[in-house]
């Protein structure tokens, strides 16, 4: 039997969905979670077949579950509920006609519907997997501040979004404008979320929809020049255009062993309260489960104070720093390799043991 797993924060509005669509019990049965991170372990443990979630949730937002959804599971359908549709938003997610997007409060017959085309594999009108374009368009509606990590084949690169705008980017050796437009042309690519804009100015200054217009247009004359022989290009880049999205079989990237190895020795260490993992770019790659006062933080404000103040006093590179605050919580910033870990500490732990105990169990 099909499993459809509804994800939101309002307890009665699942109960009430789940109710409404008792009906069609003999056709699927209604999975519920009532926010990213309860979603994320019920997609790893069950087959489901369609995931419809809000996008306002707690501790892992929808849009956070819609990245790991892109990484982990490209092919499962989705649909997207918001309180906050406009005409405006429906007119421009209607020209993409790569997704659903149904208005709270829901029409129960609305959803019905929308279940059942996005069920059926010939269903235009739903996501197959989240394409980054699509991606980028509910940012756009929703206004969110973001760092995105996009990975495509052997590549990685970032965009910095603003209130739903793309302000940076960098590629290699490409940054803002020209990285862009590469970044957003791509075909397979897999998305990771960091929720803060780790960049303060935009020096794109192109409105999202003219960027993903210029993009696929150098994309698609790139195509058209393959099709003469003159460069051996991907010819799928007409799908977000003419609003298919087919799901991609998912881009194998390796399993990063010393950051799950460092997540493992973060939890057990009982001196650490809270803990943050970031890469060399500021983006944050993971966090302690549950709420977490240090995922605002950007640890580059600190390496940009201390950097100037170590040459001066002749210190060498500056490895790891211990601060308080007015508060009487206690901090430790620690540069492990390419990653720099920022965790709140119980007082009167020494900084200096957490960290041997960290290399000691991670170096096994």
């Amino acid at each position: 039997m099909k499993k459809i797993l509804i994800v939101d924060d309002e307890k009665s509005f699942l109960l009430s969905l789940t109710d409404g669509l008792s009906v069609h019990s003999d056709k699927f049965q209604i999975l519920t979670a009532e926010n990213g991170r309860e979603a994320v372990k019920v997609l790893r443990s069950v087959p489901v077949d369609l995931l419809v979630t809000d996008l306002k949730l707690p501790e892992m937002n929808g849009f956070e579950l819609l990245a790991w959804t892109s990484r982990h599971q490209p092919q499962l359908p989705v649909i997207v509920m918001s309180a906050f549709g406009t005409p405006e938003i429906e007119a421009r997610l209607a020209k993409l006609d790569t997704l659903q997007f149904l208005e709270k409060p829901l029409d129960i017959q609305m959803l019905e519907e929308g279940i059942f085309s996005g069920l059926n594999a010939g269903g235009k009108s739903f996501i197959r997997g989240i394409t980054l374009a699509t991606f980028l368009q509910l940012m756009k509606v929703e206004k969110k501040n973001c760092t995105l990590k996009i990975f495509s084949s052997d590549q990685s690169a970032y965009l910095y979004v603003r209130r739903g705008e793309v302000i940076d980017a960098e590629l290699d050796e490409l940054v803002g404008l020209e990285a862009a437009l590469e970044i957003v042309g791509w075909s397979d690519a897999e998305i990771e979320m960091d929720g803060i804009c780790r960049r303060q100015d935009d020096v794109i200054n192109l409105p999202m929809e003219h960027l993903l217009i210029e993009a696929f247009k150098r994309k698609d004359e790139a195509a058209e020049l393959g099709r003469t022989g003159f460069v051996d290009v991907d010819n799928g880049v007409n799908d977000f255009l003419d609003g298919l999205s087919e799901g991609k079989k998912p881009v194998e990237t390796p399993v990063d062993e010393t950051l799950k190895q460092m997540t493992e020795v973060l939890n057990k260490l009982s001196p650490v309260q809270e803990y943050t993992i970031f890469d060399e770019k500021s983006t944050m790659l993971n966090k302690n489960s549950g709420n977490c006062s240090l995922d605002g933080i950007d640890p580059a404000v600190f390496d940009y104070l201390l950097a100037p103040l170590a040459e001066d006093l002749n210190f060498g590179v500056c490895r790891f720093v211990t601060f308080n605050s007015s508060r009487r919580k206690r901090y430790l910033l620690f540069h492990y390799q390419q990653y720099r870990i920022l965790a709140t500490l119980k007082p009167g732990t020494q900084s200096q043991q957490v960290i041997k105990e960290i290399e000691q169990k991670i170096s096994r």
